[in-house]
């Protein structure tokens, strides 16, 4: 069952692309799948991507995960999957580039479950970690660091469950 669908140029050819979400309801896991297609000239959808393994299922060993359904975005041909994970909001942005989809921004919000979040930034294409501690509703910085990271290649959708440890 579908559940996501987003419209979009991911590979700069003027074609509105397509990305989707979709949820096996008859697995007692809910798996969910991304897939993405490229519109081809003669207007049929062609897929280039399918991969069940970047999202968790909604019942992993049968209980809810917590987490929620990801949403899934295009944005000037960047392809950007929103994911809240046990109460950590992610925002992965990937471009299309040498005929893979490339992680090239990973972001991350927590709540400190009191007053305070941070939020942590991966630049990949820089190779920066930005981290920013602020209090609820203040602008101000009570803590920020940075750090150099290097991740070579980029991680892509196929690979990005490999990458993840690595970006902490």
């Amino acid at each position: 069952m579908q559940v996501r669908e987003e419209l979009g140029d991911l590979n700069k050819d003027g074609l509105k692309d397509k990305v989707t979400v979709s949820m096996d309801t008859v697995d007692a896991e809910q798996p969910l799948k991304l897939e993405i297609f490229f519109l081809q000239p003669n207007k049929k959808f062609k897929l280039i991507v399918s991969s069940t393994e970047i999202m968790n299922p909604q019942y992993p060993k049968g209980k809810y995960g917590g987490d929620q359904v990801p949403d899934v975005f295009i944005e000037d041909g960047y392809f950007i999957l929103y994911s809240e994970i046990k109460d950590v909001k992610n925002q992965y942005k990937f471009l299309f580039n040498n005929g893979k989809f490339e992680l090239i921004n990973l972001s991350k919000v927590r709540w400190d479950g009191k007053n305070t979040t941070t939020e942590t930034e991966f630049n990949l294409l820089k190779g920066t970690r930005t981290e920013i501690s602020q209090l609820l509703g203040s602008d101000k910085i009570i803590k920020k660091s940075e750090k150099k990271i290097i991740l070579k290649p980029l991680p892509t959708i196929q690979t990005l469950r490999k990458f993840d440890h690595q970006l902490e």
